[in-house]
């Protein structure tokens, strides 16, 4: 692969659940003046057909991440200075095994309806929990 090539290369920059936040996305960049499209935006179904992808140029990503990542407010699911007895026992994210981990059994009146519809119709035996630092939803224990 050429140097030219590895400029003119498009890759996912991000994926959102919902066409808002991609947008927001869109635009925080645009501002930056970093070329940037959108994916899978129309979904008739919403959320059912997928995530929104945002993509951009491979020279543009770690600038892009830059401008993004300084956007965000961090969340967490335990205070970051908990103590390490504490986290000793918690759940761990499979992927990167990070304890700010939160998990739930039944929605919340924040959740989009997909979610709603997927705690409620298929009733989990196990709880449903999202990863506040690598991003991953999984099945807790």
């Amino acid at each position: 692969m050429s140097p030219d090539s590895t400029a003119l290369t498009i890759v996912q920059l991000a994926s959102f659940s919902d066409t808002f936040a991609a947008h927001l996305a869109k635009s925080q960049l645009d501002a930056e003046g970093i070329p940037c499209f959108l994916g899978n935006e129309n979904r008739p179904y919403g959320p059912a057909l997928g995530v929104v992808r945002l993509f951009v140029r491979a020279s543009d990503v770690a600038l892009a991440q830059e401008v993004l990542q300084g956007q965000q407010a961090p969340m967490h699911a335990m205070p970051p200075d908990a103590p390490e007895e504490a986290t000793a026992t918690m759940l761990r994210c499979p992927r990167c095994h990070h304890t700010d981990v939160v998990c739930r059994h039944l929605p919340q009146p924040t959740d989009n309806l997909f979610v709603k519809l997927r705690l409620w119709l298929l009733a989990p035996a196990k709880p449903q929990c999202h990863c506040f630092t690598c991003g991953l939803e999984f099945e807790g224990e």
